[in-house]
């Protein structure tokens, strides 16, 4: 008897299911990208429940006659291949046949359309069994399809889904994409009945990116055209300076087609040369149009990987067109000419050249003599208590009752405000030696004797010589402050004085909204501002929150994405971690008085040998390994 044999219909298409949908947003990605194709000029999709409950995606596109309803959901059903060479000319952004298929295989799957031209539509329902049911219906011309309970026949996949606010991060993501890809195409997203997302068709992708991202965005980006061979190339590139944590921002469209090509982001990388920051990313959104038989995207199912027939060629024309667009920033006669709207360039943003150049400053000495003010004596400072004759004896220390590092620097919330925050040059409060024994054991240097590439502090100890990584130890400080007030539920939060507006993309702000609670733990007070703003009342009073609020608060949301489980909250530990965002710097120069400083706080951490990702904060050179290298032993 035969031992092998043919998979049913519906468990092949369960298995590709797994290929093709991961999670909600691959849903509407594969849903969007159709009504893409069928011309639809406005879409509206419908979130209910992070998508577990509700997925409904409703276009104004061709629409389908009944027989290609029910053919639709047959697996590699599709119109977009007539033949094999067809493959070596794709355009559309769908082709395989699979997705509508695989997402009936894991939920309770439903299809309304009609053709503008005909007088009624279609209804096509398939049961979680896989058998179709269809039957006439009415409906605007275009398509409408819902999907219910997810992965409902697949529970093992449901456990591996990440917070509510997470995955509509992940769809608005999504969403996100395909409309800077396509602003000729109005978008809508509606969360639980609520409008997240509301883009108009406009003529070119600047309106839509200063809508989806924020103005500040748009006026840190530098527009471009560009062609070499048969590629043309379009889009903005960031200003140095302006950079992200992650390559989450660097958003690329090849003949409309959101991808993720490695020989793009190398390009990238060569365009900004000596300008990009190590650890960091420059944000860019290009568009690469070149003929289809240039490249193979029939790789992945999810079709975000894609191959060329030359890597060198698309990698070195994207660093052109980036080295171009730095160039023609640094050069003024070849700035953009101003918008005729409003006089000014497309990003809304007066170039300084042009400000300076039409300037007439003029200056008279004023004649009014401004008469002394009557002198007010300052009220005299307590006098300090004075001061034990003898140290008390030293208390067993335990989590609970493990000292907590004093605020480095160490500055009175009380006479710090927004001015004080984001620029100002960090204070530090003298070096306090502690007669209480250490939270752990460890060789601890003496005394500081001076740093190494201003990233590694140099300590000299009875045994031999102590490296400190200072980022390192500052995130220790940080993390150990964050999450004890977080744990207490009484975060050391710092009002600022007048609230600050933090541009981020609108996915961004749906991940806050989402975990504003858990925000208000660290000490953070947010609330939407309307769009892609937010406005920062305070932060937490950490040591050393010298970091602008908004690259802060975006990175802190960048190491969060993927912290969260079906539970809900992220937990404390991860937020203070990625709270931590906000230390001092490799390269950031340290006076002794603040190495001295750093080095004191860290003493009193519970784990001041370990940063909060596991990295060793200080590495120890014993003195036999010194002599050993001279030869003395």
């Amino acid at each position: 008897m035969s031992r092998i044999r043919v998979m049913s219909r519906l468990l092949s298409n369960r298995i590709a299911a797994g290929e093709v949908i991961e999670r909600p947003a691959s849903v509407v990605k594969e849903l969007v990208e159709n009504s893409l194709d069928a011309g639809a000029t406005e879409i509206t999709v419908e979130i209910e429940r992070a998508g577990n409950r509700l997925i409904a995606v409703t276009d104004n596109g061709c629409g389908m006659d009944p027989e290609d309803a029910v053919l639709a959901l047959q697996r590699h059903g599709t119109s977009k291949l007539l033949d094999e060479k067809d493959l070596d000319h794709i355009m559309t952004l769908g082709f395989r046949g699979e997705a509508l298929p695989s997402i009936a295989s894991v939920s309770k799957f439903s299809l309304t359309t009609r053709p503008p031209e005909a007088a009624g539509g279609t209804q096509v329902y398939c049961e979680e069994d896989g058998e179709l049911h269809s039957r006439p219906g009415g409906g605007a011309p275009g398509t409408r399809i819902e999907v219910r309970d997810l992965f409902c026949n697949l529970p093992a996949r449901r456990k591996f889904l990440k917070s509510p606010a997470t995955e509509e991060h992940h769809i608005g993501e999504v969403l996100t994409m395909l409309a800077v890809a396509h602003p000729e195409t109005g978008f809508k997203l509606i969360i639980d009945g609520r409008t997240a997302m509301h883009t108009p068709a406009v003529p070119d992708v600047a309106p839509r990116l200063r809508e989806l991202f924020g103005k500040n965005f748009v006026d840190n980006m530098l527009f471009f055209e560009h062609t070499e061979h048969d590629i043309h190339l379009s889009g903005c590139v960031a200003a140095p300076g302006f950079t992200r944590p992650s390559r989450r921002e660097q958003r690329i469209f090849i003949n409309s087609r959101p991808v993720e090509p490695q020989a793009v982001y190398r390009g990238i990388r060569e365009g900004y040369g000596a300008l990009a920051e190590s650890g960091r990313f420059n944000p860019v959104v290009i568009f690469l149009e070149m003929p289809p038989d240039q490249l193979d995207v029939n790789v992945h199912p999810t079709k975000r990987e894609v191959r060329f027939k030359s890597e060198y060629t698309v990698s070195r024309a994207v660093a052109a067109a980036v080295s171009a667009a730095l160039r023609q920033a640094r050069d003024p006669a070849a700035l953009p000419a101003p918008d005729a709207a409003d006089g000014l360039p497309l990003s809304g943003k007066l170039p300084l050249s042009l400000v300076l150049d039409a300037a007439e400053i003029s200056y008279t000495p004023p004649t009014a003599v401004q008469h002394e003010l009557p002198a007010v004596a300052p009220p005299s400072a307590p006098e300090a208590p004075p001061l034990p004759e003898k140290p008390s004896p030293p208390e067993e220390l335990s989590p609970q009752s493990a000292p907590e590092p004093e605020p480095f620097p160490a500055t009175p919330a009380a006479t710090t405000t927004a001015e004080d925050l984001p620029a100002a040059r960090m204070k530090f409060s003298p070096l306090v030696r502690e007669s209480r024994p250490a939270a752990f054991s460890g060789n601890w240097p003496d005394r500081i004797i001076g740093a190494v590439d201003e990233t590694y502090i140099l300590g000299e100890s009875a045994a031999g010589l102590v490296l400190i990584d200072q980022h390192a130890a500052h995130e220790r400080i940080m993390f150990e402050k964050i999450l004890a007030g977080a744990a207490a539920k009484k975060a050391a939060a710092q009002a600022l004085l007048l609230p600050e507006t933090v541009e981020l993309p609108l996915a961004m702000v749906k991940l806050l909204e989402g975990n504003r609670e858990l925000f208000a733990l660290l000490g953070f007070e947010v609330e939407s501002a309307g769009g892609a703003a937010v406005l920062v009342n305070s932060i937490p009073l950490v040591p050393c929150a010298h970091r602008p609020v908004g690259v802060w608060l975006y990175d802190m949301l960048n190491e969060l994405l993927e912290e969260s489980d079906r539970s809900g909250m992220i937990a404390p530990e991860f937020a203070a971690r990625a709270a931590c965002k906000a230390a001092v710097k490799a390269h950031e120069h340290l006076t002794l008085p603040e190495m001295e400083t750093l080095l004191a706080q860290l003493r009193q951490c519970r784990q001041g040998t370990l940063c909060p990702h596991g990295r060793p904060t200080m590495v120890e050179v014993p003195k036999r390994e010194i002599e050993r290298r001279f030869g003395r032993r």
